[in-house]
Protein backbone atom coordinates (compact mmCIF):
# COMPACT_ATOMS: atom_id res chain seq x y z
CA UNK A 1 0.00 0.00 0.00
CA UNK A 2 0.91 3.54 -0.85
CA UNK A 3 1.73 6.09 2.10
CA UNK A 4 0.81 8.88 0.52
CA UNK A 5 -2.43 7.18 -0.75
CA UNK A 6 -3.03 6.47 3.21
CA UNK A 7 -2.17 10.25 3.88
CA UNK A 8 -4.12 12.42 1.73
CA UNK A 9 -7.67 10.89 3.70
CA UNK A 10 -6.18 11.61 7.44
CA UNK A 11 -5.46 15.25 5.88
CA UNK A 12 -8.64 15.62 4.80
CA UNK A 13 -9.82 14.50 8.36
CA UNK A 14 -7.64 17.14 9.94
CA UNK A 15 -9.12 19.56 7.96
CA UNK A 16 -12.16 18.22 8.71
CA UNK A 17 -11.82 18.16 12.52
CA UNK A 18 -10.38 21.88 12.57
CA UNK A 19 -13.15 23.16 9.98
CA UNK A 20 -15.53 21.56 13.23
CA UNK A 21 -13.47 22.71 15.96
CA UNK A 22 -13.79 26.50 14.54
CA UNK A 23 -18.05 26.28 14.20
CA UNK A 24 -19.82 28.54 16.80
CA UNK A 25 -22.09 25.38 17.17
CA UNK A 26 -19.52 23.14 18.31
CA UNK A 27 -16.72 24.86 20.71
CA UNK A 28 -16.37 22.95 23.83
CA UNK A 29 -14.50 23.86 27.04
CA UNK A 30 -12.00 21.10 26.50
CA UNK A 31 -9.83 21.23 29.81
CA UNK A 32 -6.30 20.55 30.87
CA UNK A 33 -4.89 18.47 34.01
CA UNK A 34 -3.82 21.17 36.64
CA UNK A 35 -0.28 18.78 37.03
CA UNK A 36 2.97 19.80 34.77
CA UNK A 37 2.49 20.16 30.79
CA UNK A 38 3.36 16.93 29.09
CA UNK A 39 3.42 16.59 25.48
CA UNK A 40 0.44 14.45 23.88
CA UNK A 41 2.37 12.76 21.06
CA UNK A 42 -0.76 10.87 19.14
CA UNK A 43 -3.05 10.62 22.23
CA UNK A 44 -6.63 9.05 21.03
CA UNK A 45 -8.53 10.79 23.78
CA UNK A 46 -7.73 14.37 25.15
CA UNK A 47 -8.19 14.19 28.87
CA UNK A 48 -11.01 16.62 30.34
CA UNK A 49 -10.08 18.35 33.77
CA UNK A 50 -10.77 21.45 35.85
CA UNK A 51 -7.90 23.45 34.47
CA UNK A 52 -8.33 26.93 31.87
CA UNK A 53 -10.17 26.41 28.72
CA UNK A 54 -8.05 25.53 25.41
CA UNK A 55 -7.45 28.37 23.05
CA UNK A 56 -8.94 27.79 19.55
CA UNK A 57 -4.70 27.82 18.38
CA UNK A 58 -4.53 25.17 20.85
CA UNK A 59 -7.54 23.13 19.26
CA UNK A 60 -6.17 23.87 15.81
CA UNK A 61 -2.87 22.14 17.01
CA UNK A 62 -4.60 19.12 18.78
CA UNK A 63 -6.69 18.31 15.88
CA UNK A 64 -4.03 18.29 13.07
CA UNK A 65 -1.42 16.24 15.34
CA UNK A 66 -4.09 13.67 16.55
CA UNK A 67 -4.84 13.45 12.57
CA UNK A 68 -1.55 13.36 10.82
CA UNK A 69 0.76 11.72 13.85
CA UNK A 70 4.25 12.24 15.05
CA UNK A 71 3.38 16.43 16.06
CA UNK A 72 4.07 17.26 19.88
CA UNK A 73 1.45 18.97 21.52
CA UNK A 74 2.15 20.87 24.74
CA UNK A 75 -0.63 21.87 26.45
CA UNK A 76 -0.17 25.56 28.00
CA UNK A 77 -1.33 25.14 31.85
CA UNK A 78 -1.92 27.53 35.00
CA UNK A 79 0.39 27.17 37.92
CA UNK A 80 0.62 23.60 39.13
CA UNK A 81 0.32 22.78 42.77
CA UNK A 82 1.72 24.39 45.97
CA UNK A 83 0.57 27.80 46.09
CA UNK A 84 -0.99 27.42 49.51
CA UNK A 85 0.74 26.91 52.89
CA UNK A 86 -1.17 25.53 56.24
CA UNK A 87 0.21 26.64 59.34
CA UNK A 88 -0.50 24.31 62.04
CA UNK A 89 -0.28 26.22 65.14
CA UNK A 90 -0.19 25.00 68.94
CA UNK A 91 0.55 26.92 71.85
CA UNK A 92 1.68 26.26 75.83
CA UNK A 93 -1.31 28.11 76.58
CA UNK A 94 -3.79 25.58 74.05
CA UNK A 95 -4.54 28.10 71.62
CA UNK A 96 -4.60 25.92 68.52
CA UNK A 97 -5.14 26.17 64.69
CA UNK A 98 -4.85 26.31 61.60
CA UNK A 99 -3.52 29.31 59.34
CA UNK A 100 -3.27 29.09 55.97
CA UNK A 101 -1.80 30.97 53.63
CA UNK A 102 -1.76 32.16 49.60
CA UNK A 103 1.97 32.57 48.35
CA UNK A 104 2.87 34.43 45.30
CA UNK A 105 5.03 32.91 43.20
CA UNK A 106 4.07 35.10 40.28
CA UNK A 107 5.28 38.24 42.61
CA UNK A 108 8.34 37.22 44.76
CA UNK A 109 9.20 33.69 42.85
CA UNK A 110 12.62 33.39 44.73
CA UNK A 111 11.39 34.31 47.79
CA UNK A 112 8.50 31.93 47.52
CA UNK A 113 11.24 29.13 46.24
CA UNK A 114 13.12 29.65 49.45
CA UNK A 115 10.13 29.06 51.68
CA UNK A 116 8.21 25.93 50.35
CA UNK A 117 11.78 24.55 50.12
CA UNK A 118 12.40 25.08 53.97
CA UNK A 119 8.74 23.45 54.89
CA UNK A 120 9.51 20.63 52.37
CA UNK A 121 12.27 19.77 54.29
CA UNK A 122 10.64 19.72 57.73
CA UNK A 123 12.57 23.27 58.73
CA UNK A 124 10.28 24.32 60.31
CA UNK A 125 8.66 21.36 61.68
CA UNK A 126 8.04 21.80 65.58
CA UNK A 127 9.52 25.13 65.48
CA UNK A 128 7.72 28.00 67.47
CA UNK A 129 7.36 31.90 67.16
CA UNK A 130 10.82 33.09 69.11
CA UNK A 131 9.45 36.79 69.26
CA UNK A 132 6.77 38.25 69.76
CA UNK A 133 6.93 41.93 69.46
CA UNK A 134 5.12 44.83 70.16
CA UNK A 135 5.54 48.97 69.52
CA UNK A 136 2.83 51.46 70.28
CA UNK A 137 -0.21 49.48 68.82
CA UNK A 138 1.02 46.93 66.27
CA UNK A 139 2.20 43.82 66.66
CA UNK A 140 4.62 41.12 64.53
CA UNK A 141 5.63 37.72 65.26
CA UNK A 142 8.62 36.26 63.86
CA UNK A 143 9.40 32.49 63.59
CA UNK A 144 11.21 30.31 61.11
CA UNK A 145 14.47 29.38 63.16
CA UNK A 146 14.96 25.73 63.52
CA UNK A 147 17.33 25.85 66.66
CA UNK A 148 13.26 27.07 68.17
CA UNK A 149 13.03 22.81 67.96
CA UNK A 150 12.83 21.12 70.92
CA UNK A 151 14.62 18.31 69.66
CA UNK A 152 18.23 18.18 68.75
CA UNK A 153 18.77 20.05 65.42
CA UNK A 154 22.25 19.99 63.18
CA UNK A 155 23.40 21.71 60.35
CA UNK A 156 26.61 22.70 58.18
CA UNK A 157 27.90 25.36 58.88
CA UNK A 158 29.92 27.74 55.83
CA UNK A 159 32.92 25.48 56.83
CA UNK A 160 31.06 22.22 56.28
CA UNK A 161 30.87 21.18 59.98
CA UNK A 162 28.04 20.16 61.74
CA UNK A 163 26.77 22.52 64.56
CA UNK A 164 24.26 21.11 66.43
CA UNK A 165 21.16 22.74 68.91
CA UNK A 166 20.56 20.45 71.79
CA UNK A 167 16.52 21.33 71.90
CA UNK A 168 14.93 21.93 74.70
CA UNK A 169 14.39 25.63 74.48
CA UNK A 170 11.38 25.68 76.71
CA UNK A 171 11.31 21.47 78.26
CA UNK A 172 8.74 19.12 78.58
CA UNK A 173 6.38 21.80 80.67
CA UNK A 174 6.41 24.26 77.89
CA UNK A 175 7.83 27.07 79.27
CA UNK A 176 10.88 28.53 81.00
CA UNK A 177 11.64 30.63 84.34
CA UNK A 178 10.04 34.12 84.23
CA UNK A 179 8.53 36.36 86.91
CA UNK A 180 5.54 34.29 87.65
CA UNK A 181 6.88 31.01 86.40
CA UNK A 182 9.26 28.63 87.27
CA UNK A 183 10.78 25.96 85.04
CA UNK A 184 13.95 23.48 86.01
CA UNK A 185 13.29 21.24 82.65
CA UNK A 186 14.63 24.31 79.74
CA UNK A 187 17.45 24.87 78.08
CA UNK A 188 19.01 28.77 78.49
CA UNK A 189 21.84 27.41 76.00
CA UNK A 190 19.47 26.65 73.32
CA UNK A 191 17.67 29.69 73.87
CA UNK A 192 21.04 31.71 73.32
CA UNK A 193 21.13 30.71 69.99
CA UNK A 194 17.20 31.66 68.44
CA UNK A 195 17.81 34.17 66.16
CA UNK A 196 20.90 32.77 64.22
CA UNK A 197 19.16 29.55 62.97
CA UNK A 198 18.59 28.55 59.57
CA UNK A 199 19.65 26.35 56.64
CA UNK A 200 22.67 24.99 56.21
CA UNK A 201 24.84 27.03 54.70
CA UNK A 202 23.62 30.06 56.11
CA UNK A 203 24.63 32.84 58.57
CA UNK A 204 22.54 36.40 59.66
CA UNK A 205 26.04 37.85 58.43
CA UNK A 206 27.86 38.71 55.26
CA UNK A 207 29.68 35.41 55.37
CA UNK A 208 27.06 33.21 54.53
CA UNK A 209 27.30 30.84 51.53
CA UNK A 210 23.54 30.34 51.01
CA UNK A 211 22.03 34.16 50.06
CA UNK A 212 18.48 35.15 48.27
CA UNK A 213 18.15 37.57 45.76
CA UNK A 214 15.73 40.70 46.80
CA UNK A 215 12.45 40.92 46.10
CA UNK A 216 11.28 44.09 47.64
CA UNK A 217 8.62 46.49 47.07
CA UNK A 218 6.44 44.50 44.89
CA UNK A 219 3.90 43.40 48.14
CA UNK A 220 2.70 46.14 51.21
CA UNK A 221 2.99 44.95 54.42
CA UNK A 222 -0.59 44.70 55.50
CA UNK A 223 -1.79 43.08 58.15
CA UNK A 224 -1.94 39.42 57.59
CA UNK A 225 1.20 39.27 54.90
CA UNK A 226 4.03 37.38 55.87
CA UNK A 227 7.63 38.53 54.79
CA UNK A 228 10.92 36.94 54.65
CA UNK A 229 13.03 38.27 57.21
CA UNK A 230 16.23 39.78 56.25
CA UNK A 231 19.66 41.29 58.58
CA UNK A 232 22.04 43.67 57.34
CA UNK A 233 22.71 42.69 53.95
CA UNK A 234 19.41 43.12 51.20
CA UNK A 235 20.37 39.27 50.50
CA UNK A 236 20.84 38.06 53.70
CA UNK A 237 17.21 36.36 54.31
CA UNK A 238 17.45 32.44 55.20
CA UNK A 239 14.36 30.86 56.94
CA UNK A 240 12.85 33.06 59.40
CA UNK A 241 10.01 34.97 58.75
CA UNK A 242 7.63 37.77 60.09
CA UNK A 243 3.94 37.67 60.22
CA UNK A 244 2.77 41.25 60.24
CA UNK A 245 -0.39 41.44 62.65
CA UNK A 246 -0.79 44.92 61.91
CA UNK A 247 -0.02 47.38 59.18
CA UNK A 248 3.99 47.60 59.04
CA UNK A 249 4.38 49.40 55.54
CA UNK A 250 5.89 52.29 57.49
CA UNK A 251 8.79 50.03 58.99
CA UNK A 252 9.10 47.45 56.16
CA UNK A 253 7.67 47.95 52.55
CA UNK A 254 10.94 48.34 49.80
CA UNK A 255 13.13 46.95 51.96
CA UNK A 256 11.87 43.41 52.89
CA UNK A 257 10.65 40.79 50.68
CA UNK A 258 6.66 39.64 51.20
CA UNK A 259 5.73 36.54 49.54
CA UNK A 260 2.00 35.62 51.21
CA UNK A 261 -0.79 36.39 52.60
CA UNK A 262 -2.83 35.05 55.16
CA UNK A 263 -6.48 34.01 54.25
CA UNK A 264 -7.64 32.57 57.21
CA UNK A 265 -6.66 31.18 60.52
CA UNK A 266 -5.40 35.62 61.86
CA UNK A 267 -7.30 34.98 64.89
CA UNK A 268 -5.85 32.55 65.70
CA UNK A 269 -2.27 34.09 65.64
CA UNK A 270 -3.77 37.49 67.25
CA UNK A 271 -4.44 35.13 70.56
CA UNK A 272 -0.63 34.79 70.91
CA UNK A 273 -0.42 38.60 71.04
CA UNK A 274 -1.11 38.88 74.40
CA UNK A 275 1.27 35.90 75.78
CA UNK A 276 4.11 36.64 78.57
CA UNK A 277 7.21 37.84 77.26
CA UNK A 278 11.12 38.41 78.30
CA UNK A 279 14.06 40.16 77.60
CA UNK A 280 15.45 38.88 73.85
CA UNK A 281 19.52 39.32 73.59
CA UNK A 282 18.78 42.64 71.08
CA UNK A 283 16.44 44.57 69.75
CA UNK A 284 13.99 43.83 66.93
CA UNK A 285 15.24 45.94 63.95
CA UNK A 286 13.93 46.53 61.03
CA UNK A 287 16.22 46.86 58.55
CA UNK A 288 16.66 49.13 55.98
CA UNK A 289 18.87 50.28 52.64
CA UNK A 290 17.71 53.89 52.54
CA UNK A 291 18.68 56.39 54.25
CA UNK A 292 15.91 57.04 56.54
CA UNK A 293 15.70 56.17 60.45
CA UNK A 294 15.47 52.28 60.94
CA UNK A 295 12.32 51.52 63.35
CA UNK A 296 13.48 49.27 66.51
CA UNK A 297 11.47 47.82 69.11
CA UNK A 298 12.24 46.90 72.39
CA UNK A 299 14.04 43.27 73.28
CA UNK A 300 11.20 42.16 75.56
CA UNK A 301 9.79 39.95 72.87
CA UNK A 302 10.58 36.31 73.93
CA UNK A 303 7.57 34.20 74.75
CA UNK A 304 7.99 32.97 77.96
CA UNK A 305 6.09 29.73 76.76
CA UNK A 306 5.89 27.74 73.63
CA UNK A 307 4.30 29.19 70.93
CA UNK A 308 4.28 26.06 68.71
CA UNK A 309 4.23 25.49 64.95
CA UNK A 310 3.53 22.18 64.88
CA UNK A 311 4.11 22.03 61.23
CA UNK A 312 4.19 23.93 58.00
CA UNK A 313 2.27 21.39 54.69
CA UNK A 314 2.87 22.79 50.95
CA UNK A 315 -0.81 22.60 49.05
Amino acid sequence: TNPAMLRSPLLLLAVAGVCNAFAPSSLASVRLPTQRATSLRTAPVMQASESADMTRRNLLAATAGLALGGVTFSAPVIAEGGNTATMKIKTAEGVEGDVTIQLYPDLAPKTVERFVFCAKEGLYDGTAFHRVAHFLKKSVLVGGDPFTKEEKYCYKDIKDKETCSDGLGYGPDGFFTSRVKQSRDDSKKTRATWDKGGPSKWRKDGLSQLKLEPEFGKIPHERGVISMRRFNAPESAGSQFIICLSDMTAEMDGNYAAFGKITSGLEVLDKIVGTETWKSPSPLIFTRDDKKPEATWGAWDQPVSRQGIEKVIIS
